[in-house]
């Protein structure tokens, strides 16, 4: 090579050399910036977590659903003096810190936010959720340009028993809902349970209409009107031997919907076809549900079952047949079945029975008819007067032989032209004719 060509090779070895140095330069450095996000991140870990170890180490990534992204451990220096109130879903502190957010996170993976349009006089609001299972509230502040972070934690409650067991809720006739449940297996004899109902950041109001059972508890309720679709459901308890415990739950009412059967069904059959079609409308249902229904048609002449998404059906019949239809919604989670409709009686107009009315008006017009024929019949040849001419009745011997006798008796006895003579004795004779 010449010169100029070893001059290059000498400038491009000490470019790339000057690079390597670069390289392992930003490699250093990018490594050391993950160690101190990583040392931020676990050292505010324990802070939102609770103070249960176990509890820590089995809900590191759950928690973190709660956006706690550039938060640091509250200072133990730093008095927030902030309570939780479960039952009304507050959060409340008396410090001069900026309360930033509250949230709080409950199993299995949720985390609800506070609503920040209803916070007030340094009390923040959080939708309910169950909290029987277990939950942490987490609240974070702005302090002397800093994000912090601080929690309480809420232990699941050990379920003694006590408690009501088996609640069970059937939304129904659109709006109307009913919710049953059983006595906890260790509820004392005076136990007596009472149901609350809140939508979303709402009031808790109390079951307007309890169901009593033959010792006076409350063994169901029914809520004639429902506005929403979501609600959170408390129930508590009272006796005079001991505590009750609580028990709360979400209740989606789209997933508790009775559904009815389909409505206004119409059916046409043609001889000719030999082919009979049925049309209906969707059930009733709450209009705030999502009713992406299918049906079910069941021919019970044939014992065979059919799914369609129509909202109509047709049907080869050849002979007599007997079918009902019913609605099945299905969500994402669940599969609703509804009520089975009236049977449907498929059948050629030649073939159909007759309704027990005409049936009656028919047997009424015929007997009519009979015996006006058989008025006719007696009239034309005088059946009627031999039919009913008197019946010759026999002759009584004893009362004509006393008429005879009677008569004989009042004759005057012939006698001879003697005028000297006279009847000096009569003897009665009977015995003879009596023979």
């Amino acid at each position: 090579l010449d010169e100029s060509g070893q001059e290059k090779e000498s400038l491009l070895f000490l470019f790339i050399k000057k690079n390597n140095r670069m390289v392992t330069a930003l490699g250093f450095a990018d490594a050391s910036w993950l160690l101190v996000l990583s040392l931020i991140f676990y050292a505010a870990l324990p802070n939102v977590e609770g103070s249960d170890p176990g509890y820590i180490e089995e809900n590191k990534q759950r928690l973190y659903r709660c956006n706690l992204d550039g938060t640091v451990k509250k200072p133990s220096s730093i008095v927030l003096n902030w309570k939780v109130d479960p039952e009304n879903m507050a959060i409340t502190w008396d410090s001069n810190v900026t309360m930033d957010q509250c949230s709080v996170d409950t199993p299995p993976k949720s985390c609800e936010y506070e609503n920040r349009k209803l916070r007030v006089n340094r009390t923040c609001y959080i939708r309910s959720v169950p909290l029987h299972k277990g939950a942490t509230f987490i609240a974070k502040i702005k302090y002397l340009n800093q994000t912090l972070s601080d929690s309480i934690y809420f232990p699941p409650e050990e379920m003694d028993g006590t408690s009501a067991e088996n609640i069970s809720c059937v939304l129904y006739n659109v709006s109307f809902l009913n919710c049953s449940w059983n006595a906890g297996r260790n509820a004392p004899e005076d136990i007596q349970y009472f149901l609350y109902l809140k939508h979303d950041f709402g009031k808790k109001r109390e079951c307007p209409c309890y169901m009593n059972n033959a010792l006076g508890r409350h063994i169901a309720c029914h809520i004639p009107e429902t506005a929403f679709t979501s609600y959170y459901i408390y129930m508590n308890g009272s006796s005079k031997k001991s505590q009750i415990q609580y028990y709360d739950m979400l209740l989606n009412l789209c997933h508790h919907e009775r559904i009815g059967p389909p409505q206004n069904i119409i059916k046409n059959c043609s001889e000719v076809l030999s082919k009979c079609r049925i049309q209906w409308t969707r059930p009733l249902n709450n209009k705030n549900c999502c009713c992406c229904c299918h049906y079910e048609i069941k021919d019970e002449t044939k014992d065979t079952t059919e799914y369609i998404s129509e909202d109509y059906h047709n049907i080869d019949v050849e002979e007599r047949h007997i079918v009902r239809i019913r609605a099945i919604k299905k969500t994402v989670d669940i599969t609703i079945c509804g009520e089975w409709s009236e049977p449907i009686i498929l059948d050629f107009p030649s073939q159909s029975i007759p309704s027990p009315i005409v049936t009656l008006i028919l047997i009424a017009c015929g007997t009519i008819l009979m015996m006006l024929i058989l008025v006719f019949i007696c009239k034309r040849y005088h059946l009627w007067h031999k039919l009913t001419a008197p019946v010759p009745q026999p002759k009584d011997l004893l009362q004509q032989y006393t008429k005879n006798t009677e008569k004989e008796l009042g004759d005057p006895i012939p006698t001879a032209h003697e005028p000297d003579e006279k009847i000096t004795m009569i003897e009665e004779v009977t015995d003879g004719f009596k023979k």
